[in-house]
């Protein structure tokens, strides 16, 4: 497989609050750019939104446990071959005195930038509906009132899949791992034993487990390295499962409100770095009132780190005007399957 990048562009409405302002009011993330301001929606909003949409489609998420004050993945339930979340959005588990495991996300994730100037648009709210029903029933309420700044924009975000740390995870740890039966147990450096069934032995240092396998070997001194590698067809799946939902759109809730990260744009591409060389270009510029059209797809063709043709997916909102020259010319597709197959995710016979 190779390495894939995704930018979209999507529109939203207060997708991320931040602090309350003066006890009542609700604000949004905002970020100076040049001179206007504009809203963002963080990292890990999108990360959430992302997951809770894979959850919808049959992703499990892993187990936690707490150390100390600290809510942390468990590692010793779960690992990149139970849990796509893991294997995906990598994890740290600490182990004390400044230690950890720990595994960089495969998945990289940018903000989601707004592309139109926050004006200050604030609303105001309050209990109505509950505050009447108190009344009926003979209670002495009032409303609560409340504040929200508001913002309807279009945004701007990129994810970058990393195939090479997909589907591949190494642990070190003190004592070499024991197989016992029909199961592995590796001790954590913690103490904590992390027990595993395997299907078959392939050799005294690599079993088959479910979704891989898990091999090790003897490191200078007394540490082992342990490795857990998916499956081609596991990953390929895992791969295909995360494109899907971006590009069908991610569920999202924010402040008790339904939203959706729809993409009214989406260009991605096969790349030789892991790197979403696509966000810096992307940009929209309006035709009139309703139509927007999309700027700097010469840009993201003409980067060097692009492998092969490029997917374009528009919208009657928001236009690739040149479009259709550049599928004459060879240089885009619109086949979401062909592009699955360019990144050799599907079979291309």
């Amino acid at each position: 497989m190779k390495h894939i990048t995704l930018t979209m562009i999507f529109e939203g409405s207060a997708l991320n609050r931040d602090e309350k302002i003066g006890g009542n009011i609700l604000s949004i993330k905002k970020l100076k750019q040049g001179n206007k301001t504009i809203s963002f929606i963080g990292k890990p909003a999108i990360r959430h939104y992302l997951f809770e949409t894979l959850k919808k489609a049959g992703w499990t998420p892993a187990k936690v446990t707490g150390q100390g004050e600290v809510v942390q993945f468990d590692i010793t339930k779960d690992d990149i071959l139970t849990s796509e979340e893991l294997d995906a959005f990598g994890y740290m588990y600490t182990i004390g005195n400044q230690a950890s495991i720990t595994r960089k996300a495969p998945v990289g994730i940018t903000k989601a930038i707004g592309l139109e100037p926050y004006e200050g648009d604030m609303a105001f709210y309050a209990n109505h509906d509950l505050v009447n029903r108190g009344i009926k029933q003979g209670l002495n309420v009032t409303p609560n009132p409340y504040n929200k700044e508001e913002h309807i924009s279009f945004y701007k975000v990129s994810f970058v899949i990393d195939v090479y740390l997909l589907g591949n995870d190494s642990w070190i740890i003190n004592e070499k791992p024991e197989a016992n039966g029909d199961y592995l147990k590796l001790k954590l450096p913690d103490g904590k034993e992390k027990v595993m069934s395997y299907i078959k032995k392939i050799s005294e240092d690599e079993f088959k487990v479910q979704n891989g396998t898990i091999k090790w070997k003897k490191l200078n001194g007394d540490k082992f390295m342990i490795n857990f590698q998916i499956g081609e067809e596991a990953k390929k799946r895992r791969v295909e499962q995360i494109l899907n939902a971006i590009k069908a759109g991610l569920s999202a809730h924010s402040s008790g409100e339904a939203n959706t990260i729809v993409p009214l744009f989406l260009i991605g591409g096969c790349v030789k770095v892991p790197s979403p060389v696509f966000h810096p270009y992307i940009e929209i510029s309006p035709v009139n009132n309703k139509i927007y059209r999309v700027i700097g797809v010469h840009d993201c063709l003409n980067n060097s780190w692009v492998d092969g043709k490029v997917y374009i997916m528009d919208s009657k909102r928001v236009k690739v005007e040149e479009k259709d020259s550049l599928i004459k010319e060879e240089k885009i597709q619109t086949n979401w399957n062909d592009f699955l197959k360019e990144a050799e995710i599907k079979n291309k016979e």
